[in-house]
């Protein structure tokens, strides 16, 4: 065997060498490929998590939560889990409303507003996805009440956002400042206490709102006001999104008539976006398309609408508005042919004439009819735009547009009074209009007086004509336009060089990476031709250990045949022991069976009754002892028995002999409990003494009673024998620690003797009590 042990030692030893080789040998392996693949399966790595594994965990959490806070987190969590659901939202919007509503109702028990805040915030994002505004609405209103109720100003300002964002504005919303209240109300409170780039974020998108409100209430400066600021706080937070900030900036300048500050705008938002990596929308694009436009630009205007138009989705509606104005560019030029078969096919591509944007395409179409003087098709088109119920959906600088272009229309058919009609109406919204438009309309206004003999009205309108006219063509302005022109090109041409500049570069790190691959696989043949002439060296060394330790096998193969023969015999010896314990505990039982069977054959002979009595006391208290031999004799477990049926069963004969005519009712609550014979039997003989005196002396004249017999656990390997009667009770002066009499001498020895406390007390009946400790490694296994 020591020989063996050795072999077995230095066998461990040079496994443990072989392991290092194989180690070493992969990692060589693992370093060609992780060479040759450039760290691809690094950027490959999925997230392991499951969702399914965290829900699972949540719900274990959940079921073993207190009702307290942490409980109304997990079913906020849960909740949310299933709210965030994509597929089968129905289902599991379904899922996620109990545990919503038992969150609300758990956070409204504790009386914790902080949690009923945040049920009340992931209520409303269920609502949202059920489409139900007005009730969420509502709870996002009783979420704010509950934040400044308990004066958590993050709570609310969040509250305030997520109203803002996630509840659609409806007209009146827009109409009666709702929605924009909403807006303003948040910016305030992230203003005020605003610190994380998330805050400032919100602060800085939300006052853009404000502005583009403000904008639409031709507000202008105060529009200009917030978005610098907007700006400012973009720049110093450097925050994203610094892109649409200027292009709104742009279309108030354009709207206040300040054309280069409105292209220095929308230039500067295409270029910003592109030097940071964002992305160009198209409405950035059509900014700088609709500053030229402003200018009277018609060439450079098209072609940055064009940017858009030619880019993107072609099923995207809002390709509709880009048509719309490159045509009416296209018609200043004198293109109104090439213009219509732009729309046409603009339409055909998109398909989705009922989206809203087709408002524009029924202008384009009629301007270009109009233009190629088709003005029966023309006016098919006016007319649709010129409904009343119709045109009261528009916005105004839509509506300015199609009074403008239906006073053009009526002006070229010489219908000079709808076309003053139309015009008037443009006028009245003057400032929405790009200033070529404002000069034709005075000059359309202009020519209208000719015609209709007024010649002070076509003074001033001829006058406010030439007034316009020169301002767009001021040399100020040229030189301006001129100058961003150069400028924005030159901005261009510094980005295509930078990306040359990093084409190369990468060229440059492609060829090092390359050179770098090459070093490292030779010195990886290298370094793999020493590990395989040390895995050669290992393998001749492991089969001579092999060889020997087959040789050893065998012996042991031997030695643990003989093993098996002795371990058989031992079993055969334990199970013969058993039937002997049991044989023991079957026999003990029928000599006490045999005894009591004496004590009662004794019993015919006597005429002293207290000698019968105790007779009869001492045949219960055998019976008590034969029961548990009975039960172990007749269980597989001979160490232990289970004192719920035993006690049972003593019960009921107790009862069956004690009762007599007296109609006790007996109530048992017994716990399942192993115990050892050594505390069963001393418990069994306090059980039968307790119910031999209440059957005796509780109801001496009383036919009817009930006794509880109770055994339950009070704490960790303690364990209660309760037994309460409602019987006539002991004696004022009686005193059971001081009693000498055999039954209560008896019980308190037999709890003595298992160290229980045993107790009395006289109060509406006696009730006794039996406290004891077990523990299950008081439980021993047989001893051979």
């Amino acid at each position: 065997m020591i020989e063996l042990n050795r072999l077995i030692k230095k066998a461990s030893t040079i496994k443990h060498i072989n392991k290092m080789v194989a180690f070493v040998a992969v990692l060589g392996v693992f370093s060609l490929i992780l060479i040759k693949s450039n760290s691809s399966s690094a950027r490959n790595q999925v997230n392991d998590l499951n969702p399914k594994d965290s829900l699972q965990r949540l719900n274990k959490l959940l079921s073993e939560a207190e009702p307290d806070t942490n409980r109304v987190k997990y079913l906020i969590r849960i909740a949310n889990h299933y709210i965030n659901q994509q597929e089968n939202q129905k289902v599991n919007l379904a899922k996620a409303l109990p545990y919503l509503q038992k969150a609300l109702r758990l956070s409204e028990q504790l009386k914790s507003l902080n949690w009923e805040f945040r049920t009340l915030m992931a209520y409303a994002s269920f609502l949202n996805k059920k489409h139900l505004r007005v009730q969420q609405a509502l709870t996002y209103e009783k979420a704010i009440a509950i934040a400044k109720k308990i004066g958590n100003k993050h709570f609310e300002a969040n509250a305030w956002y997520s109203y803002y964002v996630h509840v659609p504005d409806t007209v009146s919303d827009y109409r009666n400042k709702t929605f924009y209240n909403r807006a303003a109300n948040a910016h305030a409170l992230y203003k005020e206490i605003g610190t994380s780039f998330d805050e400032k974020y919100r602060e800085a998108t939300l006052l853009k709102t404000m502005a583009d409100f403000h904008l639409e209430e031709e507000k202008f400066d105060l529009s200009i006001k917030e978005l610098e600021e907007v700006i400012a706080l973009d720049k110093k937070f450097k925050l994203p999104d610094l892109p649409m900030a200027y292009d709104l900036l742009s279309a108030v300048y354009e709207r206040t008539g300040e054309l280069s500050k409105a292209l220095n705008c929308a230039l500067l938002s295409v270029k910003i976006a592109q030097s940071s990596h964002e992305e160009v929308l198209d409405t950035y694009l059509n900014r700088v398309g609709s500053a030229y436009e402003a200018m009277g630009k018609a060439k450079e205007s098209i072609a940055w609408y064009s940017k858009t138009l030619n880019g993107g989705n072609k099923k995207d509606p809002f390709r509709f508005i880009t048509a719309y104005a490159i045509t009416s560019q296209m018609i200043k030029l004198g293109e109104a042919k090439k213009a219509l078969s732009i729309l046409q096919k603009t339409w055909s591509e998109v398909g989705n004439p009922s989206s809203g944007h087709q408002y524009f395409m029924f202008l384009a179409f009629g301007e270009c009819y109009a233009a190629l003087k088709k003005y029966n098709l023309a006016k098919q088109y006016f007319d649709k735009l010129l409904d009343d119920a119709t045109l009261k959906t528009y916005s105004n600088p839509f509506q300015t547009s199609v009074f403008f272009s239906a006073s053009e229309f009526y002006f070229a058919q010489n219908s000079y009074n709808m076309a003053l009609l139309y015009a008037e109406k443009a006028r009245e919204n003057q400032i929405s209009m790009t200033l070529p438009r404002q000069i034709r309309l005075n000059e359309i206004l202009y020519k209208i007086d000719v015609s209709t003999h007024r010649p002070a009205e076509a003074i001033i309108h001829l006058q406010t004509f030439h007034k316009l006219r020169d301002s767009m063509l001021s040399q100020e302005n040229l030189n301006t336009i001129e100058r961003l022109k150069i400028e924005f090109q030159a901005s261009q041409k510094e980005n295509e060089n930078e990306i040359l500049r990093k084409k190369s570069q990468l060229q440059s790190q492609e060829l090092n990476r390359i050179q770098w691959i090459k070093n490292a696989t030779v010195a990886g043949l290298a370094f793999l031709t020493i590990v395989l002439v040390l895995i050669y060296g290992r393998f001749r060394l492991k089969k001579k250990l092999h060889e020997t330790l087959v040789r050893k096998k065998a012996e042991l193969d031997v030695a643990y045949a003989e093993l098996e023969i002795n371990i058989q015999q031992k079993n055969k010896l334990i199970e013969e022991k058993e039937g002997l314990i049991k044989e023991v505990h079957h026999r003990v039982k029928n000599n006490l069976q045999l005894t009591m069977s004496l004590l009662n054959s004794q019993s015919y002979y006597l005429e002293d009754l207290s000698a019968i009595e105790a007779i009869k006391e001492s045949q219960h208290r055998l019976k008590s002892i034969a029961l548990i031999h009975q039960k172990l004799y007749q269980t597989e477990n001979l160490a232990t028995i289970n004192i719920q049926p035993y006690i049972v069963e003593l019960v009921e004969y107790l009862k069956e002999s004690l009762n007599d005519d007296k109609k006790i009712i007996f109530e048992l609550d017994i716990l399942n409990l192993e115990l050892d014979i050594s505390k069963a039997v001393p418990l069994g003989l306090i059980i039968n003494e307790a119910i031999t005196n209440i059957c005796k002396y509780a109801f001496p004249n009383i036919h009817g009673g009930k006794v509880i017999i109770n055994l339950k656990e009070c704490q960790e390997d303690y364990y209660q024998l309760f037994i309460k009667d409602n019987g006539v009770g002991l004696a004022p002066d009686f005193d059971y620690e001081q009693s000498n009499t055999l039954g209560i001498t008896l019980m308190k020895g037999l709890s003595a003797q298992i160290d229980g406390i045993f107790t009395m007390e006289s109060k509406d009946g006696v009730s006794l009590s039996l406290t004891f400790m077990n523990k299950n490694e008081d439980l021993l296994p047989l001893q051979d």
